[in-house]
């Protein structure tokens, strides 16, 4: 008989089970279910703040570009004022030249002031961009010169700064 009871209770047990094995699977599933959506709510959070980070630095890069642009074309418009009134000074020294050395050395100081006065003008007709390209353009084809450039304004700029320091 203990046995049969035995049997019996075990019976039971395994229907007990049987009925509540789908509850406690829809237990587990809940919880793994809910495991899953808070690292998806985590994953998508992380997004968004990465998506904030790369807007703002977006934002940044944008305003540095625009800050880079006006001082590239501020300086522009400098260095062209300044390339004009350079071609107008020779212009007018070179009656003096005329004069004082003879008209040869006159026509040399015309044809350098027409030569400034003509890189004025190109640097007034193109835009920023186009400067760019050109300077781009110029270093591929000619990059020795390139770095010889850099080397020697890189100097220049030195021994400005140098004297700068000796003058304070």
């Amino acid at each position: 008989m203990a046995t049969k009871k035995s049997a019996d209770g075990l019976a039971t047990a395994a229907t007990k089970a049987k009925t509540a094995a789908p509850k406690v699977a829809d237990k587990v599933a809940a919880k793994v279910a809910d495991k899953v959506a808070a690292k998806v709510a985590a994953v998508k959070a992380a997004a968004t703040e990465q998506g904030g980070w790369r807007d703002q630095a977006e934002e940044f890069a944008s305003q540095a570009k625009g800050a880079a642009t006006n001082a590239a074309a501020s300086a522009k418009n400098t260095t062209g004022e300044a390339l004009h009134g350079l071609s107008k000074l020779i212009a007018d020294t070179a009656e003096t030249v005329d004069s004082k050395l003879g008209p040869q050395y006159g026509d040399y100081a015309r044809k350098a002031a027409e030569a400034v006065s003509g890189a004025a003008k190109s640097l007034d007709d193109k835009d920023i961009d186009q400067l760019a390209d050109d300077a781009r353009n110029f270093v591929r084809k000619s990059p020795a010169v390139a770095i010889g450039a850099a080397a020697i304004v890189g100097f220049v700029l030195m021994r400005m700064m140098r004297g700068s320091d000796k003058d304070a």
